[in-house]
């Protein structure tokens, strides 16, 4: 039961951003420098903090920026994670409308925190980091450091790369889609095909949403990212320094971070070097079937008719576990090894209660079905490849004191990688 959630636009953006602006900025020291980007990390390169487990932990906000309405609404919240002893990035999505407390408990919505900080204090560092202190507290993970990024910056790279090709596979007309006052409709559509888009064209292609799904928008938001990549290292846009400069111009004051350079330039070396295949990814939801559905939506009537979002449990308990397992057994998240789970309790519905219940901490119950051989007294875990499964048995113990076992051959046939047999003695996991 793999998550069917992907990274929404927001979310993607403001990791591309963080990466343009680590690449660009050691680009430009670089070509001044007269060197590689590699011999500069070696003589420049400051180590980053990183907490017990070797990780260092970042929050990136986004926001709408200058000229929008509620500008300093960061709708995007994203805990990231760099783990330097596996070369892993796991990253967590906070839905805007998830209720916390700020610094002075006044309780309100997680997209508003930061601007209600930034009036309290009349300080947007300070604003950064009692924000920071805010989403470890929900993760349970200390905040390294923290970046906002003003999302009007990328139809700005996009021109200054002088637009990007785009592959539109499904056309788009979208009637409704807004115009920049917010108050007008400007409709957007766009044929299939191969189309150079300009930023305007390529924001309205990731924003369209009234004809179209979520997944098709994350799909092509995708594709937009992936075109800025291709145009920015096929025309080697990052090694000019004219191009540079401009680039440089557009991010100069629509980051801001805590992030030193000669940190920034140790992130370049690691960006360099990072296999796109190492990284897990979760969003918090109110989907309790889904990954990371431990949200639940309370009565709008308790929150002045406002749509908000608490943790299940009504603390912090469950997302906690979540974060330990993204953030310190990524490779779990990563591999996804498939396990079956079997009823042998005699009791009713108990394999897809428990299925469900470990997909929504990012394990992979593939299939659900009963104990072949009737009822069983013990629950016991099988697996069939120690070495292979031993990160995903470790994360098993958090749910179950089960005994782990090398499993039998007719069960190991049925094609799965772990076999969990739930017994008389099975207690529900919460």
């Amino acid at each position: 039961m793999n998550s069917r959630f992907s990274l929404t636009i927001r979310w993607t953006l403001v990791i591309l951003g963080v990466c343009l602006v680590f690449q660009i900025v050691s680009g430009i020291y670089a070509i001044v420098a007269g060197g590689s980007i590699t011999d500069l990390v070696w003589l420049f390169a400051s180590d980053l903090n990183q907490d017990q487990e070797h990780r260092t932990n970042f929050l990136l906000l986004g926001e709408g920026g200058i000229g929008h309405d509620g500008g300093d609404l960061t709708d995007t919240v994203l805990v990231v994670s760099y783990n330097h002893e596996f070369n892993t990035l796991s990253m967590l999505s906070i839905p805007r409308d998830f209720w916390v407390e700020t610094s002075n408990k006044t309780g309100m919505r997680i997209n508003r925190a930061y601007e209600y900080e930034k009036q309290l204090l009349n300080d947007s560092e300070t604003a950064l980091e009692n924000t920071s202190k805010i989403v470890s507290k929900i993760t349970n993970l200390p905040i390294h450091y923290f970046a906002k990024i003003d999302f009007s910056v990328f139809t700005d790279i996009i021109d200054a790369f002088g637009g990007v090709k785009v592959l539109v596979e499904n056309k788009i007309n979208d009637p409704y889609f807004p115009c920049p006052n917010m108050l007008n409709y400007c409709p957007f559509s766009i044929s299939t095909g191969v189309h150079e888009m300009d930023g305007e064209t390529a924001l309205k292609f990731v924003r369209s949403r009234k004809t179209t799904s979520d997944f098709d928008r994350a799909a092509r938001q995708q594709k937009i990212i992936e075109a800025i990549r291709e145009k920015a290292f096929a025309e080697d846009i990052l090694t000019s320094p004219k191009k540079l400069k401009r680039i440089y111009k557009i991010f100069e004051n629509r980051v801001e971070t805590n992030l030193r350079f000669r940190e920034i330039l140790r992130l370049g070396k690691i960006a360099d070097e990072f296999n796109k295949q190492n990284i897990a990814q979760i969003v918090l939801s109110d989907e309790p079937t889904f990954t990371g559905g431990l949200l639940y939506p309370p009565s709008r009537e308790d929150y002045g008719g406002a749509a908000v979002f608490l943790p299940d449990g009504n603390n912090f308990r469950k997302i906690h576990l979540l974060s330990d397992i993204l953030f310190g057994h990524p490779r779990v998240i990563i591999d996804q090894l498939a396990i079956e789970v079997l009823n042998g309790s005699g009791k009713s519905r108990i394999a897809q209660r428990v299925a469900y219940d470990l997909n929504r901490y990012g394990l992979n119950t593939a299939r659900i079905n009963n104990f072949p051989k009737g009822l069983l007294e013990h629950t016991v875990v099988y697996f069939y490849n120690e070495e292979i499964t031993r990160k995903t048995l470790d994360v098993l113990k958090k749910f179950t004191d089960a005994p782990q076992e090398k499993g039998p051959l007719d069960l190991q046939k049925r094609g799965f990688d772990i076999t969990i047999v739930l017994g008389k003695d099975w207690q529900e996991i919460f």
